[in-house]
């Protein structure tokens, strides 16, 4: 394969290096670290190499690049930290064997290098070959259904108007109809949808179609701030803003099309001051059409007198555990809800803060559960905004729980998953005492330990041996959705979801019900099958059910609070990344005509490193977007250890 042909090649080039100047691997193995443990491995490879019999082949090659290239692909200057003085033996030894190293190091860094992209182009070619195959058979999927979706819908459009002359109909059709475009949001745009929007205005500039007939003279109206353009995982590009505003200029060369409006009537002068100053900070990634620029015509104008006035708008909350700064926002939040005010958005007048003034912000959606948790033994309702948290709630995973037992009640674990759900709430020690055998127990087979239980365990066990039994007859007798709205009437599981989550738990009790019914709406539907859905359904990003979260405390990632605005916001984990990288896949679209780059694997460090600065980038953005949202206070939340910060990859500080 060509995978292992780019192996071979570089055992080849690395033999070539380590054979150069005749002796001289023994000579550089005779001054190596003799006394360590992994030196007689580090000879084998050496020598093997060297003699062109190297098998594993590409293990031998990982271990010796080790050995002279770092994990971050730079060449060594001297033995890797493992190895030290007293592994040598001598200090003339250590000496020579490190400069031998360093010399030789800057090439095999060169040879891996060369490897990775070989390995690359062959991975991304046979990931190429995959994708057609899986994209042929989804169009004939769609097609099989007459039905397309968004992203051939938009490509069938931008197609039909590139070919106006055979489809002249339907640009008669369209320029009779639309004479002025407005495009809101253009930040968050796509190149394929500005391409769309292009071909329908192209006419303009050519001074034909229907349109340059009508009394008023067509236009395009574009509205954008490259400041807030935070979806490039929809593949927004920050750049088109540059790009359509010349487009739109050479439709009307004449006169001028570019507005700008600083004036913000959102937010307290004293947090446009905040923002004036925090994001002139923000350093600027020099030579990038997509850096994140805080210019002086972008600063927010503010009357100084204003911005002294009306109290304390900033917070901080730093402590040094996640569960603490969860509780200390709680806390601050139930003290804004007894004695401050805010200003009503339609009235203007003062009035006292509601839990749907106060929104709780982060960078990833792993935040929202230790602020859900501190807030709800507080008596304080909060939402958790779409796309968050629906497969670890309470209550559906109680629902699973029981789901998956009915579908398999001979299985130990489901049955103690049951029995610790709040359907029974049966005790970890009871739960103990019937192990191991637990299923067998609630099928009325008495276990040895059972006589150990609490009286009220021992009473729930009766009740609920009691139960299943009609439930287990009906399972696959009657449909699931109806089995379960059953159960949860006859166990009153409804009396468990009081407190401040009730609505939101009794919505996702109906979201689960729904899943049910869809399953059953495509054929005869098992308990086991509609187990397996959830199970499956439960890996993806499944978002709570949908209330009227207008007295609620909102729970939000920064994406999900774009274009909202809110009186209070708490920006919290301010330190906390999205994570290491390292995507089995990754694609970065080329710039400047530069072809694209296809990683797999992780193979590919230019395409890491530039996504790492395209991300970098859009972070800042970010947190623009973030503290904007925010009318009258903003509070900082971050973990903060020994007096400092730890700030992770991706993380907004």
């Amino acid at each position: 394969t060509a995978a292992a042909s780019a192996v071979d090649h570089a055992l080849s080039r690395l033999q070539a290096l380590l054979s150069s100047g005749g002796d001289g691997a023994n000579w550089f193995l005779g001054d190596g670290p003799v006394h360590h443990s992994g030196y007689p491995l580090l000879e084998a490879d050496v020598r093997a190499v060297v003699a062109g019999e190297v098998a594993p082949r590409r293990a031998t090659l990982d271990r010796l690049a080790a050995y002279f290239v770092t994990n971050a692909g730079k060449p060594r200057s001297r033995p890797a930290p493992g190895y030290r003085k007293e592994h040598f033996a001598s200090p003339a030894s250590w000496k020579r064997h490190g400069e031998v190293l360093a010399s030789l190091a800057p090439y095999v860094a060169e040879i891996v290098t060369v490897l990775e992209r070989d390995v690359n182009r062959a991975m991304a070619g046979a990931v190429s070959r995959l994708f057609r195959v899986a994209a042929w058979r989804y169009r004939r999927a769609l097609e099989s259904h007459a039905a397309v979706d968004f992203t051939d819908a938009l490509s069938r459009a931008i197609g039909l108007l590139r070919r106006m002359d055979e489809f002249a109909q339907s640009r008669y059709r369209l320029e009779a109809r639309y004479h002025h475009v407005l495009v809101d949001e253009f930040q968050d745009t796509s190149r394929a949808q500005w391409r769309l929007v292009a071909r329908l205005i192209e006419a303009w500039g050519e001074g034909i179609g229907l349109a340059h007939d009508a009394p008023v003279q067509p236009s395009i109206f574009i509205v954008g701030d490259r400041k807030q353009s935070i979806y490039a995982f929809r593949d927004a590009d920050v750049r088109l803003l540059r790009r359509a505003s010349r487009y739109v200029r050479g439709l009307r060369p004449a006169g001028s099309v570019h507005t700008s409006i600083a004036r913000s009537f959102r937010s307290h002068p004293a947090l446009l001051a905040f923002a004036n100053s925090l994001f002139s900070e923000v350093e600027v990634a020099g030579g990038r059409p997509d850096a994140f620029r805080f210019r002086a015509w972008d600063r927010f104008p503010v009357d100084a007198g204003a911005a002294s006035a009306g109290g304390q708008v900033l917070g901080l909350l730093a402590e040094s555990k996640v569960e603490d700064t969860a509780a200390a926002a709680a806390e601050e939040i139930c003290r804004l809800l007894t004695g401050e005010t805010v200003h009503d958005r339609q009235t203007g007048s003062v009035r006292p803060v509601k839990p749907g003034d106060i929104a709780i912000l982060f960078r990833s959606r792993e935040s929202h559960r230790d602020f859900a948790e501190a807030l709800e033994p507080r008596s304080v309702p909060a939402y958790v905004y779409k796309g968050l948290g629906f497969f670890d709630a309470d209550e559906v995973r109680d629902v699973v729980a029981l789901v998956r037992f009915l579908a398999d009640p001979a299985s130990d674990n489901r049955a103690a998953a049951l029995l610790r759900s709040r359907f029974v709430r049966l005790s970890d020690s009871a739960i103990q005492c019937l192990a191991p055998r637990i299923a067998r127990s609630l099928a009325g087979q008495a276990g040895v330990g059972e006589g150990q239980l609490a009286v009220e365990d021992s009473a729930m066990l009766r009740q609920l041996r009691s139960s299943l039994a009609g439930w287990l007859a009906a399972v696959d007798r009657i449909p699931p959705a109806e089995l379960l709205d059953q159960i949860l009437d006859s166990s009153a599981y409804t009396f468990e979801l009081r407190g401040p989550r009730e609505v939101q738990a009794r919505e996702n009790l109906k979201k689960v019900r729904a899943l049910a019914r869809r399953v059953q709406n495509r054929g005869y539907a098992t308990m086991a099958r509609l187990a397996d859905f959830l199970a499956r359904l439960s890996a993806g990003d499944e978002s709570n059910a949908i209330i009227d979260a207008a007295d609620s405390v909102n729970l939000m990632t920064v994406h999900a609070a774009k274009g909202l605005e809110f009186p209070i916001v708490f920006l919290v984990n301010l330190g906390r990344g999205t994570g290491g990288g390292g995507e089995p896949l990754l694609m970065v679209p080329g710039v400047h005509g530069r072809e694209p780059l296809v990683s797999v694997g992780g193979a590919l460090a230019e395409a890491e490193e530039a996504l790492r600065e395209r991300d970098r980038e859009e972070t800042k953005r970010l947190l623009y977007v973030a503290v904007t949202r925010a009318r009258e206070r903003l509070y900082l939340g971050a973990v903060v250890r020994d007096g400092r910060l730890q700030a992770g990859r991706g993380s907004l500080a």
